[in-house]
């Protein structure tokens, strides 16, 4: 087995990363509804370039499979509103981290519906890059009730991303990931119609954010939909049970970003992470 999906794999989640990092103070200003329609519009536009540009399948999928990646793009659209919802609500280290455990999910999906395997060692990696997402989970603040909602609108990221990453993985090879993008962005576009009628029914701001919040939420934009790009194509690429828990570990880029950037003090988990992040992309690499 090659390593360009490894190569893609750490540059979705790098870009993850960022985005996550960029996502809490755009969120507060711009609220939800502008971060969700900006999202799924950008992503589905994305989705909609990319698959003019890249190789097209054989032509003979299924209609199961045409519905399982528009169903994708529905979910993934879906999966951007209860994150930003959660972001306005937590933290970085909160959300990011929670919705970053949706590969959890994919690969058990992958392995009992498509037939994948793991060698011991890449289960020990697959542990110690959960291990890794789990332990940024722990946060102070217990029993306040915006931090509770916010757990749960991350959980329901992390239900319909896991799906999203399943459903991609099991049609794009036999659609081709040209017309897989093309289907995603199906999926993205028809939601965004939604969203915009929503957007149109939210009142104005009082104090109109500035113009570093709006580039601060384009960066989310842009940067979620290159990711998302590239994260299909490590799909493609590789196994789905390899290739979600390498994705999923972009809140130890956001962590990081969150110390060096916004000068937030780091911690023992910072540093644990990286050392299980290190060993685990390590076991991961191993054919």
């Amino acid at each position: 087995m090659g390593l360009e999906w490894l190569a893609l794999a750490l540059t979705a989640a790098v870009l993850n990363g960022f985005s996550v990092l960029a996502a809490k103070p755009s969120a507060d200003r711009l609220g939800p509804w502008v971060m969700w329609l900006g999202a799924i519009l950008t992503e589905g536009i994305a989705f909609g370039v990319a698959g003019l540009l890249a190789p097209r399948g054989p032509g003979t999928a299924d209609a199961g499979l045409v519905l399982a990646a528009v169903a994708a793009g529905i979910l993934g659209a879906v999966g951007y509103l209860s994150f930003f919802a959660g972001m306005r609500l937590g933290s970085v280290g909160l959300v990011g981290t929670i919705s970053a455990a949706a590969p959890v999910l994919t690969v058990v999906l992958s392995v009992l519906f498509l037939q994948e395997t793991l060698g011991a060692l890449q289960i020990l990696g697959i542990a110690m890059t959960v291990a890794c997402v789990l332990l940024l989970t722990a946060e102070p603040g217990r029993g306040r009730v915006p931090r509770r909602l916010a757990v749960v609108l991350s959980l329901g990221s992390f239900l319909v991303w896991g799906l999203w990453a399943f459903l991609v993985k099991a049609s794009v090879g036999a659609l081709g990931e040209g017309d897989l993008f093309l289907l995603l962005a199906s999926g993205y576009l028809g939601v965004s119609v939604v969203a915009a009628i929503r957007w149109r029914k939210e009142a104005a701001p009082r104090d109109p954010p500035s113009r570093p919040t709006w580039a601060a939420g384009l960066f989310v934009f842009l940067s979620g939909s290159i990711a998302a790009i590239v994260l299909a194509a490590a799909y493609d690429a590789g196994p789905a049970a390899l290739v979600a828990p390498v994705t999923g570990t972009y809140p130890v880029v956001a962590t990081l970003g969150a110390w060096a950037i916004l000068r937030e003090r780091p911690d023992w988990r910072i540093a644990a992470a990286l050392v299980l992040f290190v060993i685990g992309i390590s076991l991961l690499s191993i054919a």
